[in-house]
């Protein structure tokens, strides 16, 4: 019976002996310190807390069992492509940082882009040659216990849904390495980089759109645009935009502004001084645009928060050009992250050309900053009556010849028609039906008309309410009030009621004609107060 027992112990004495790799002599845990979101259009995202300097994925070992360990491949499997490489880009490759103890020796051996995988070589004393050869001891602190982070490591997570993880595995499960941790975290969410984007609004900030002038001119010519970040930490500097352990990347966060619809000869002035303080003083490529059709600009931010949604402010001048745009007609912007770019080329290897950080291009509007208006002035007479013995004047002069000319100042020499809109007064009460007329070479009431009906510049129009009655093909008196819209700038009259010396009392009396702010700059439908002058 002692000898049986004796046999069966040196037997697994020796199965003990020789197969040592059976056994796990060093336990592996990963630890994940992941950013908390990253621009869902990134295609180099940051795959750890930007906040943290050198963060990345830390692998930490502890001999369990004194025994030899052979050398074996851990394999680190990232949820997306990886976009950058151990020379790409050059301020913040990828990397092996604070390697310690049994794990001093490791290297990456080798990255798969289009997989996403990263393959890094753990020591061992078996191979031909030995490489990084040790003999993890338990208690021993260079041989017991190791750590390492992996650094760097980008993923392009356009297309991709958040949380996203990476999970880890080993060459081999018989080389006396136990792997503890599968999956760690790398990018809790994903958001989109810009928020909205929205015409300015905010104290000192030119609120309000643009309003630009058939003739050339403009009526309001400032407007500004808010871009709000999509969450906290969207907008980086360059340095925010690396590991921060090396050095900045190429950029940080950039937003490109494609404006459409300028006018010929109009020339946009650009600034950025009223944008959050967080964002210091963001800097803009081109500040000055004038062209035919698109133009772009691209901002960089010199200093940004991550810990709060900031605003991007950019105000807009639009300047006066003597080459008249089209009624009707609108500047508007879009904004993009930028720069753009792609993942890899065509060999599957990440490109450093396009920038860092890279974005697939995702627009945020059209939004219109500026619309083109018909040059005219719009005058309301309030009372106007034909009736008896009574009957209304009305003066108009075209203004726009003046004795300062348009390079001191003066108006731009324009003609244009008139048109006359007419809401009388109906004869049982209430509001009648109302009517136009617009002046033409075959309506020409009155006095001072060209022959095409319109007010050449310089001139005055004089003609009588019983005259523009007949003109309008109406029969009857009237009494009600009249809107008037002189197709040019510059446009004042005056009106006034007579009896002509009839009647026992003869009567008469004049007042300017009011002139309002245009309908299509100032709304009369708004909150605001309308406002009228003479």
């Amino acid at each position: 019976m002692k000898s049986k027992f004796v046999f069966g112990l040196i037997a697994m004495m020796l199965v003990l002996a020789l197969a040592p790799s059976g056994f796990a002599q060093v336990n592996i845990q990963a630890f994940g310190n992941p950013s908390a979101q990253e621009v869902s259009t990134n295609r180099t995202a940051q795959t750890a807390d930007p906040q943290s300097a050198g963060a990345g994925l830390l692998i930490s070992g502890s001999a369990i069992a004194t025994a030899p360990v052979t050398r074996t491949t851990l394999f680190i499997d990232y949820p997306a492509v990886v976009t950058s490489s151990t020379t790409i880009p050059t301020g913040d490759a990828v990397r092996i940082e604070g390697a310690t103890g049994l794990f001093s020796g490791v290297t990456i051996s080798s990255i798969n882009y289009g997989t996403g995988v990263v393959e890094i070589t753990l020591p061992g004393c078996f191979g031909s040659p030995p490489v990084g050869c040790v003999t993890p001891t338990v208690g021993d602190p260079l041989t017991g216990t190791g750590t390492f982070r992996l650094v760097g490591v980008r993923n392009d997570v356009n297309g991709q849904t958040a949380p996203l993880n990476a999970s880890l595995s080993l060459s081999s499960s018989s080389n006396n390495y136990i792997l503890s941790t599968t999956s760690v975290p790398v990018i809790n969410a994903l958001g989109a980089g810009i928020g909205s984007l929205a015409i300015g609004v905010r104290t000192g900030a030119n609120p309000g759109t643009a309003t630009l002038l058939t003739t050339g001119s403009a009526i309001d010519p400032t407007a500004s645009l808010i871009i709000t970040e999509g969450f906290a930490a969207a907008f980086r500097t360059n340095v925010q935009s690396s590991t921060q352990s090396l050095g900045p990347v190429v950029n940080g966060t950039q937003i490109r502004l494609t404006f459409a619809g300028v006018p010929t000869g109009v020339t946009v002035t650009l600034n950025t001084t009223n944008s959050s303080t967080t964002l210091g003083s963001p800097t803009l490529t081109n500040s000055s645009l004038s062209n035919t059709t698109t133009l772009t600009t691209v901002v960089d931010f010199p200093t940004t928060s991550l810990t709060a949604v900031e605003a991007l402010v950019v105000g807009m001048t639009f300047s006066n050009t003597t080459t008249p745009p089209a009624a009707g007609s609108a500047v508007s912007v879009t904004a993009t992250l930028w720069p753009i770019g792609t993942d890899l080329s065509g060999s599957r290897i990440p490109l450093e050309s396009d920038g860092y950080p890279k974005f697939a291009q995702a627009d945020a509007g059209p939004l219109v900053v500026a619309s083109v208006i018909s040059a005219n002035t719009t005058l309301l007479v309030p009372f106007a009556v034909r009736d008896g013995a009574f009957d209304t004047g009305i003066s108009l002069a075209n203004t726009t010849a003046d004795p300062f000319g348009p390079a001191a100042g003066g108006a731009i020499p324009s003609s244009g028609t008139v048109r006359l809109d007419f809401f009388p007064r109906a004869a049982t009460g209430g509001a009648g039906t109302t009517f136009s007329l617009t002046t033409s070479a075959t309506a020409r009431p009155g006095i001072g008309l060209s022959s095409d009906g319109a007010l050449a510049s310089g001139a005055t129009w004089t003609v009588l309410l019983s005259e523009l009655l007949t003109a309008a093909g109406q029969t009857g008196s009237f009494t009600g009030y009249i809107f008037i819209q002189a197709n040019f700038l510059n446009a004042h009259g005056i009106v006034f009621v007579s009896s002509f010396g009839q009647g026992p009392f003869p009567f008469t009396s004049f007042s300017p004609m009011l002139v309002l702010s245009p309908p299509a700059s100032t709304p009369r439908n708004s909150a605001t107060v309308e406002s009228l002058s003479f």
